[in-house]
């Protein structure tokens, strides 16, 4: 089979299952893992289908998050060293707001132990990891539980957020482009508004699934942004747009522009 009928299999076979992960391309044409790789970058390049966790989707289909137990299977280095970023921009004795986020939840293991900060989250896996790992004190936003997000939510973490200033926030994106930065959820909007109404200064920590990518729900504009950590080099049209709005971009992988 060649690469222009495993092409046309995938996206027939995508228009009666909505989304196909990687096992799923592999075992369907019959490929190794890196041919079936690179049909999906073909495919994407061409605007064909939506890159999703793990596999493809149709472009037309809802862009779901997965749940936040099965993305976080998906931890890799290149989050860790997101982390690692993000925890040396934590100062000693600064209030600090850590948003639910697999690569958000890997700052409490970079947090040195002389740093006596106290944290505030809405996630119940970062309050488990600042517990284990760092000497900060921890606090959990009050409300209901998402089984799914793992993660507080409703009214009453947004009306908590009321009580703190923050020195420092970090937050995960489900998606940014030239346009800004987008979230999964419609519950998330007001959650995330409250966040950077709260807070001094917004760093986002960006992986490389998510740059160029939009998402359901327009969230951010650059200007209320002030720090970006990505982990891949941004298009020369998104780096002009941030130096506009004097966004802040570290690299993790090359130079920071200022």
């Amino acid at each position: 089979m060649n690469q222009k009928e495993r092409l046309n299999l995938i996206i027939s076979t995508l228009q009666k299952e909505k989304s196909l992960n990687l096992k799923e391309i592999i075992s369907l044409t019959k490929t190794s893992r890196d041919t079936a790789r690179r049909d999906i970058v073909t495919l994407t390049e061409n605007n064909l289908v939506q890159r999703t966790y793990g596999g493809v989707a149709l472009l037309e289909s809802f862009k779901e998050i997965d749940s936040f137990i099965e993305r976080s299977s998906h931890k890799s280095r290149e989050k860790f060293l997101l982390a690692k970023k993000a925890s040396e921009l934590i100062a000693e004795n600064q209030l600090v707001y850590l948003d639910v986020s697999t690569t958000v939840s890997l700052i409490p293991q970079n947090i040195e132990k002389h740093k006596l900060n106290l944290i505030i989250t809405n996630s119940i896996d970062i309050a488990d990891q600042l517990l284990r790992y760092s000497n900060c004190q921890c606090r959990l936003l009050g409300g209901n539980l998402d089984k799914d997000k793992r993660c507080v939510v409703g009214t009453k973490p947004l009306n908590e957020l009321e009580d703190y200033n923050f020195d420092i926030s970090f937050l995960g994106v489900a998606g940014f482009d030239e346009n800004g930065v987008y979230y999964a959820y419609e519950e998330d909007l007001d959650l995330k508004r409250k966040i950077r109404q709260q807070s001094k200064k917004i760093i986002l920590l960006i992986d490389s699934t998510k740059i160029g990518e939009s998402h359901n729900f327009h969230v951010f504009d650059f200007e209320d942004i002030d720090v970006v950590i990505v982990s891949a080099p941004l298009p020369i049209s998104l780096l002009k747009v941030l130096e506009k709005n004097k966004v802040q971009v570290i690299n993790i992988n090359g130079k920071a522009l200022d």
